[in-house]
């Protein structure tokens, strides 16, 4: 049996989308369980499908609402998606043959890709064609371990699959991560403890990623607050550390800008057509298209926004060990 458990938040535009696409499932052993702290009609949705279960919880975060669906599960597997997602027919049936296939291996996580619906939208694209994407596609099966966990785009909560005794043994998500990090947390502490962790291209679900710019950048911050507590917890972790240093970095350039336009020093505004140029040769090399001109300048105001995110949590921990 599979327990899929999916953590939802006003998530009424895209709820019905997730459940229709379960109910069609090729693979018909599985129990739905939604954990739910909306305040919209979600959770209303959510009670017409009768094979799902509903659990209400308080809105402190996604990592609480997914340890509390892993507690009311019965599956041997458990699968993790969000209430804005989407998955094919075969999303189940895909994951059962690999962990069938693959007898040792503990998690697997697939690709994401942007919704149908929303593809050609130049935000909601960022999301996969970004250099470091932050929904991951993957070209080909792969291990993940504490040694390539820097070099790999680790999988996304909304596309991921554990056998059951990962949680009996004792790990389940860090509650203090949200909106950032919840999963790579987990996958680290996994990591350390020699779990073996797959990435599978062909298990995928659509995300209905968003196309406002304000909403990307909340992430970005949101991702800044996250990885600051994550470095916190594992310095040690090569992911950590080269984001601290280039959050630094970040702040450092725009710093660097701001005294330029000060003290009038533009030479030093030289720098920016040389690395928008470095960054559009990467971008058509990767995904060859006109947005390559565009990207750059998102990647400058997204890991700007991350970088504030990070500097915020510096605070944050700092008022708190404070006190």
């Amino acid at each position: 049996m599979i327990s899929v458990i999916v953590p939802t938040k006003d998530n009424e535009k895209t709820i019905g989308a997730l459940l229709e696409s379960l109910r069609k499932q090729e693979y018909r052993d599985f129990e739905v369980i939604i954990v739910d702290s909306s305040s919209d009609s979600t959770p209303l949705i959510a009670s017409k499908y009768t094979f799902t279960k509903l659990l209400k919880i308080p809105p402190v975060g996604a990592n609480a609402a997914r340890n509390l669906g892993v507690k009311n599960a019965k599956g041997e597997i458990i699968v993790f998606t969000d209430g804005d997602c989407r998955v094919p027919p075969d999303w189940l049936k895909k994951i059962l043959e690999f962990f069938e296939k693959n007898k040792t291996v503990d998690v697997v996580g697939g690709s994401v890709y942007t919704a149908k619906e929303l593809r050609g939208n130049l935000i909601a694209d960022y999301y996969n064609e970004a250099l470091w994407p932050m929904m991951p596609i993957y070209p080909s099966e792969a291990k993940v371990t504490k040694e390539n966990f820097h070099k790999i785009r680790v999988p996304n909560s909304n596309n991921l699959a554990f056998r059951r005794r990962v949680f009996d043994e004792g790990f389940l998500f860090n509650e203090e991560f949200k909106g950032g990090y919840e999963e790579t947390e987990l996958l680290w502490r996994l990591c350390l403890r020699g779990y073996d962790i797959r990435v599978f291209p062909k298990i995928v679900v659509e995300h209905f990623h968003t196309k406002s710019l304000r909403n990307l950048l909340r992430r970005a911050f949101s991702y800044g607050r996250g990885h600051y507590l994550f470095y916190l917890k594992y310095r040690d972790c090569p992911l950590a550390l080269y984001g601290m240093l280039s959050a630094i970095a970040i702040c450092l350039f725009d710093i660097l800008l701001i005294l330029a336009t000060l003290a009038n020093w533009w030479h030093v505004f030289l720098v920016i057509p040389l690395a928008y140029s470095v960054l559009v040769a990467l971008y058509f090399r990767k995904i060859r298209r006109l947005r390559s001109l565009t990207y750059p300048l998102l990647d400058f105001i997204f890991y700007t926004v991350m970088a504030l995110g990070v500097f915020k949590g510096v605070v944050d921990y700092s008022i708190l060990h404070r006190s």
